[in-house]
């Protein structure tokens, strides 16, 4: 019945068979077959069409808010009772965090953790909320999602989001397209009220999406538009500092995110005070070098 909740839960955010199955990294078969297997289990219909997509019944709906915290309680039970002292740890990180100061942030709380072993995953934010909400992994590092009003928050940083200069100018190029996250993303939801509230004359410009951070990083170097790209993700890729522009105001809230029972151990909060000592030097360090 897990394999099907993901498979539901997927159909939920996505709206296609085709794109949960490949966000579950499965084929479209193997989804339908799963979601058909939950259906025959619950005994009413789960799925319904919306246009050229499909949507969840009330139902399902229904189903799935009771489902959500049920399945990170039996997710748990895989793993031995915890402890204060537990000391393994899953950790997710968002993709643009995994791709730039995140592994290395890890690494240096660990020197200060003897004993505390972490194992590190990455996926987009949306998925490390869902995985975390559904006890696939202890903590997620990610941007502040508001919708996760389930999950334990803890702040990290507010990561400063820069203007990237298109093929390495000095300056910006305004008559270019302007590269950045897709509006769906977390981080664009956290930046766009921002920006248009502080620099608005960015969003007259002709914008350009993608899935990550990195990929707008190497249409920005390869001279295709200006980009918004977070600050981590510049310093971890040595930009020059004349290549890009601060955008005063313009940050991304990046949190640790985990359930109740993970949050109430000790162990979890020695790591968590490192992980925020680790953070902040490292962007203090590289914004006064």
């Amino acid at each position: 019945m897990l394999a099907g909740i993901d498979a539901l839960i997927a159909l939920e955010r996505y709206g296609t068979v085709s794109e949960a199955a490949v966000r579950l990294r499965l084929t479209q078969s193997a989804v339908s077959k799963r979601i058909k297997a939950l259906k025959d289990a619950l005994g009413f219909e789960l799925v319904e069409p919306d246009g050229r997509r499909i949507r969840l019944t009330s139902q399902a709906v229904t189903f799935l808010e009771r489902a959500r915290p049920l399945v990170a309680e039996l997710r748990g039970l895989r793993t031995p009772a915890q402890s204060a002292s537990m000391s393994n740890f899953s950790l997710a990180l968002a993709d643009s965090i995994a791709s730039s100061w995140g592994p290395r942030i890890v690494r240096q709380a660990l020197e200060n953790l003897p004993g505390v072993a972490v194992d590190l995953h990455a996926h987009r934010s949306v998925l490390v909320i869902e995985f975390v909400r559904l006890g696939r992994y202890h903590i997620g590092l990610c941007t502040d999602p508001l919708a996760a009003r389930d999950l334990i928050h803890h702040p990290l940083i507010d990561e400063p989001v820069v203007l990237m200069h298109a093929g390495s100018r000095q300056k910006a190029t305004p008559q270019l397209p302007l590269i950045s996250i897709e509006p769906t993303s977390a981080a664009w939801k956290a930046i766009e009220p921002l920006l248009r509230e502080r620099h608005r004359h960015l969003l007259g410009r002709q914008l350009l999406p993608v899935e990550s951070f990195s990929a707008a990083m190497q249409m920005v170097e390869a001279g295709f538009g200006d980009g918004l790209i977070p600050l981590g993700l510049i310093l971890e890729k040595g930009v020059p500092r004349r290549c890009y522009s601060e955008l005063p105001g313009i940050k991304r809230p990046v949190s640790l995110l985990t359930r109740k029972n993970i949050n109430q151990l000790t162990s979890f909060g020695r790591l968590r005070e490192q992980l925020v000592k680790a953070t902040r030097a490292y962007f203090a360090k590289a914004r006064n070098s």
